[in-house]
């Protein structure tokens, strides 16, 4: 892999990352990489029991993930609610209208992704993902499952 590739890759990542707290910081929140890949899973999976968003997460403590969560809950990024199907359960769900109302990211990648055809975008995906499925299994037990 070139190293201008590596780096673009490390930028990428320690902007996402800045962004990340600073989304936070406005919220009244401190947003650590433990709240943005809580974040991330239940985007990816919707609403989740605690225990499987510290499974996808990589999470080893509840004590982590109960943190995660709680701060989130302060924040308005999230909520808990019984499960339908088994009241015991508790479900984690993300306040959607929360996320809209300041993803201003998202806005920022579709103004970027207009200079790029269906074909390119498909490439430049399918590259994003393999490069988060290998750092997935680098890390996780349940590798590539944050995909």
């Amino acid at each position: 892999m070139s190293s201008e590739l590596q780096i673009a890759l490390r930028r990428l990542v320690a902007a996402s990352t800045r962004v990340d707290h600073e989304v936070g910081t406005m919220s009244g929140v401190t947003v650590s990489s433990c709240e943005a890949i809580a974040v991330n899973v239940l985007l990816q999976h919707g609403p989740l029991s605690p225990g499987r968003i510290g499974q996808l997460a990589g999470f080893t403590s509840s004590g982590t993930i109960t943190g995660v969560i709680d701060r989130l809950e302060r924040a308005g990024y999230v909520h808990r609610e019984r499960c339908v199907e088994d009241r015991r359960k508790v479900l984690v769900q993300l306040d959607e209208d929360r996320l809209d109302a300041g993803d201003a990211r998202s806005r920022r990648l579709a103004a970027i992704t207009r200079d790029y055809d269906a074909e390119q975008l498909d490439l430049i995906t399918g590259f994003l993902d393999r490069v988060a499925d290998a750092e997935a299994a680098a890390t996780l037990p349940e590798a590539g499952e944050l995909h």
